[in-house]
């Protein structure tokens, strides 16, 4: 599922020539893909783990909310940072990250929506189909494990 394509990373770093200068361990001229995928598989794991605890898939693109992708985005930027070992973060690049990271936490306990109609991992409807009789504390007390009272 590709959440953020290369180009889309390589846009946010500011351009071709800002991530061949910063993902560019070998002095080749080009940007190392290994590198940029690597930092685009980190910030979808992040994304993943965080909208899988309440919700079923996230939709690939073009359909993937646009928060996400923001999210997505700044923790992809960061991670690319993070695979430089000679330059220091920008504070720019921390504060986005934090924002990212702030939001994904408000999306798991939902605080927050992840934008679009996601479909819950959590079904509201209550399934009435056996009769409507359904496992709960007085039923299972009586004739569960414990046997009647």
């Amino acid at each position: 599922m590709a959440l953020l394509t290369q180009a889309q990373l390589i846009e946010a770093l500011g351009g071709d020539l800002a991530a061949a200068q910063l993902l560019d361990p070998n002095s080749t001229g080009s940007v190392d893909t290994t590198l940029l995928d690597g930092a685009i598989a980190d910030a979808a794991g992040d994304v993943e783990a965080a909208y899988g605890a309440r919700y079923t898939s996230i939709p690939a693109q073009p359909n993937t909310p646009g928060k996400i992708t923001r999210i997505m985005r700044s923790l992809a930027v960061y991670y690319a940072w993070g695979r430089n070992k000679v330059k220091e973060k920008p504070q720019a690049v921390k504060d986005d990250y934090g924002n990212a990271r702030q939001d994904l936490r408000e999306i798991e306990s939902s605080q927050s929506g992840p934008g679009g109609a996601p479909q819950s991992r959590f079904p509201t409807a209550i399934d009435n189909s056996a009769g409507g009789r359904r496992a709960v504390w007085s039923s299972w007390r009586r004739g569960g494990p414990n046997g009647s009272y």
